[in-house]
């Protein structure tokens, strides 16, 4: 099996630590057992449990089940070579490691990282907590044990492992922690380890002469001696002065020193739980000592660092901070103050009011007055007068934060920046939009923005016209519910193209307010910067002026203007067309050529308006005589022609030419006189193909003639 090349190193490392802990462990046992099993010995410290206490605490959990284990068969192997049985042995050594997981556990899981300075008195009161409860509860089994097997009473047992492990844990926990995550600090910090020798060695020396005599309760010496260790020195004082005072005490008492020999009547037992009542009340007056100026020294150090951040900051940042007063003194000003404005520093820690603007002074002195009253924070909008007379816009954010100086009423302090530049480009952006809105509002097309959900989001004044309603009250309404159901169907497939991205123009011809409109619609995808597709611009214009002009010039191109019958240009291409559908399927065709006869003179002798008249008659006559699917056409003067397909034979052409003669028997009636109007035709017919149009009206043209030849008011057929 092969191992893995980077996991290897940190197996190693583990297997070393946890045989180093197995061997520290069992030496600490060895210590505290042969110790107490001594003549005269006392059960003062168990040590064992505090430094794996610390050690677990101060090692990944990745590590803890092997740190465990080792020290489990440390403190077992120990007992065993001392001569205790395997089954008490066994059940001892495991009771004696479960306090100490469980304190480690429990501080782990409640609390978190030990190194961590900011929670030291969350830290102590649970690590306190715990160590109560876990060497309770392992007091508890191990008097338990001594009454099945050994036969021991309860309550003395008990109450010794309780005292023991618990003094033990506070104190060798505590310096574990502290020699682990300090190193060589647990001796004190450079510039400070003669003073903390000195005071470990007055704490030795007083140890010495109170525990070497028996005649006085000289104990409370101690106590202000290991306070100032404590107190000068935080955990180191607490942690060697407590262990130097209890080495001293149980050497001394073993010894049969010590004012725990005044009463000759006392026990060893009695004198065990003097000395553990004394060791334990000596922790429980430095620890909290330790803990606190610890505590404060984070604060403190947060506190230092707060303010020297808040400082850079302040000086160096593009925001001018003030710090004002009740009084309306500035008590402190950045030098941004002076960037921004141009004043010096002195002259801005003056009450300046002169320098707001008039139109905004009111405005800011009330919402100063209050933020003083409600508190909270503010954001103010303001000008001030720049040093060479111009102003700038200033966007403060105020906070009303308690004064400096004790008693007094709370202070002002804001941040604030130039925005000159965003009012403008605000300014700047509104008077653009008015005018976009103006140029939108008197342009004569709808034009609206649509959203992907097919809701109105702009409308113009011409839209809001349009659809009989405020433009205002289009928005956020949808396409569907405004339109027509006929008339949504009929754009649905030119909204889903532009809401794909696509550009989008069509003509709509629509009933709209009883009249025929036509409508010119164009769309152009909205894109978001990303170029997504946010919606459609839309601009509908109203064609249907346009649209006549163009039926009408239509018209007038294809059209007489006189009479309203085809003109010359629209028979040509008519007769052309026909010629060419003869030359791929030969049919019958006829053309009549007619004239009104002697219309120049009618012309000279009664005027052009009577002349117009009777060609506008001549006209109506014509188009009576006709099939509907004939063309009649003028081209030009009194020359009229009609052309006639779908017939059999030139007889339908002869009928035409029949009827418009009769029709003319009656004369026309102009301004209340009868005028005498006759016309001679001549009917070109053709059963087949034919060359072209132009071999057509020659035939026509030619059979005019004859007509003419003939008397006039009659017709010839040339075929």
């Amino acid at each position: 099996m092969t191992s893995d090349p980077i996991s290897t190193p940190h197996h190693f490392a583990t297997a070393r630590g946890a045989a180093m802990l197995a061997l520290l462990i069992g030496s600490l046992c060895w210590v505290s057992i042969s110790y107490t099993r001594q003549v005269g010995g006392l059960s003062n410290l168990w040590m064992a449990s505090g430094v794996l206490t610390g050690v677990l605490l101060t090692t990944q959990r990745s590590r803890w089940n092997v740190y465990i284990v080792a020290a489990l068969a440390g403190n077992l192997a120990v007992r065993i070579l001392l001569g205790d049985a395997p089954p008490i042995a066994s059940i001892l050594a495991a009771t004696s490691t479960f306090d100490a997981a469980a304190v480690a556990f429990l501080v782990r899981h409640f609390v978190g990282d030990v190194a961590n300075t900011s929670k030291i008195t969350s830290i102590a009161k649970t690590a306190t907590a715990a160590s109560l409860a876990a060497c309770a509860a392992s007091a508890l089994c191990a008097a338990l044990a001594g009454m099945i097997f050994l036969g021991h009473e309860f309550f003395a047992p008990f109450a010794t492992w309780f005292a023991v492990h618990s003094i033990g844990m506070v104190i060798f926990a505590t310096l574990t922690v502290v020699a682990r995550l300090e190193g060589k600090l647990v001796f004190g910090r450079r510039g400070k380890r003669t003073e903390l020798f000195l005071l470990i060695g007055l704490v030795a020396a007083t140890s010495l002469g109170v525990f070497a005599q028996s005649r006085y309760p000289l104990l409370f010496l101690i106590m202000p001696i290991l306070l100032l260790a404590s107190f000068r020195h935080r955990f180191s004082g607490f942690v060697l002065g407590t262990t130097v005072v209890c080495i001293i005490a149980m050497i001394a008492t073993i010894s049969g020193n010590g004012p725990t020999m005044l009463s000759a009547d006392a026990t060893p037992a009695e004198r065990t739980f003097v000395l553990q009542l004394f060791i334990a009340a000596a922790c429980a007056l430095t620890l909290p000592i330790a803990v606190v100026l610890t505590h404060r020294r984070w604060l403190e150090h947060r506190l230092s660092s707060s303010e020297s951040d808040y400082r850079m900051l302040a000086e160096y940042s593009r925001d001018m901070v003030v710090r004002i007063d009740s009084e309306g003194n500035r008590k402190f000003v950045s030098p941004a103050a002076s960037e921004i404005l141009g004043w010096n520093l002195d002259e801005m820690r003056e009450e300046r009011w002169d320098l707001v603007h008039p139109d905004d002074r009111s405005k800011l002195m009330v919402a100063m007055a209050k933020l003083r009253v409600e508190g909270g924070s503010a954001t103010i909008d303001y000008r001030v007068q720049h040093r060479d007379g111009h102003f700038v816009w200033i966007e403060a954010q105020a906070r009303l934060v308690p004064s400096s100086d004790p008693g007094q009423p709370p202070d002002i302090i804001y941040s604030g920046r130039d925005i000159s530049r965003r009012i403008k480009a605000e300014q700047d952006l509104a008077r653009n939009q008015r005018r976009l809105r103006a140029i939108a509002d008197n342009t004569p097309a709808m034009v609206i923005q649509i959203n992907t959900e097919e809701r109105y989001t702009f409308a113009n004044a011409y839209a809001g016209q349009t659809l009989g309603m405020h433009p205002s009250a289009l928005i956020g309404r949808s396409l569907k519910e405004i339109a027509d159901p006929k008339v949504y169907e009929e754009i649905k497939p030119y909204i889903d193209a532009a809401l794909r991205g696509e550009s989008v123009a069509y003509e709509s011809q629509r009933d709209y307010a009883g009249e025929q409109r036509y409508f010119q619609c164009t769309y152009i995808p909205d894109r978001a910067p990303t170029g997504e597709v946010v919606g459609f611009y839309g601009m509908v214009f109203d064609v249907t002026k346009l649209k006549r002009a163009e039926h009408q010039l239509t018209q007038l191109a294809r059209h007489d203007a006189l009479t309203g019958l085809a003109n010359r240009l629209q028979f040509n291409e008519r007769v052309t067309l026909a010629a060419a559908r003869r030359q791929r399927t030969p049919s019958p065709i006829a053309l009549l050529y007619l004239d009104i006869d002697r219309f120049k003179e009618i012309n000279d002798t009664m005027g052009h308006a009577a002349g117009d008249a009777i060609l506008v008659a001549f006209a109506e006559r014509l188009r009576g005589s006709v099939r509907e699917t004939d063309l009649v056409a003028r081209l030009g003067g009194d020359e009229f022609v009609v052309l006639v397909e779908e017939l059999d034979s030139s007889a339908v052409a002869e009928t035409i030419a029949r009827n418009l003669i009769a029709s003319l028997a009656d004369g026309i009636d102009v301004n209340g006189t009868n005028v005498t109007v006759t016309t001679s035709i001549g009917i070109a017919f053709r059963d087949g193909a034919i060359a072209s149009g132009d071999e057509l009206i020659k035939l026509a043209d030619d059979a005019l003639y004859a007509a003419k030849a003939a008397g006039r008011n009659t017709y010839r057929v040339a075929i």
